[in-house]
């Protein structure tokens, strides 16, 4: 299944396609999932390094420009 099988959709504007992307997921995540404790520690330790500076954001154009290039 894809966008192009919801033509309607597709021609919904980006921004509320992107909206809707949201609702159907939150509708399909289940509060009562465990998060796996090496997730947590994972994020916590990516938050500790970027709270530490040891490493910086990057703007949106900047992560476009590294996906491009896999």
């Amino acid at each position: 299944m894809s966008l192009t099988d919801f033509p309607d959709l597709a021609r919904l504007p980006k921004a509320q396609r992107m909206k809707l992307a949201d609702e159907l997921w939150q509708s399909s995540v289940d509060d009562g999932t465990k998060v796996p404790v090496w997730h947590q520690e994972t994020l916590d330790q990516r938050w500790n390094d970027y709270r530490s500076g040891k490493v910086k954001r990057i703007s949106l154009k900047e992560l476009e420009r590294r996906l491009a290039k896999r």
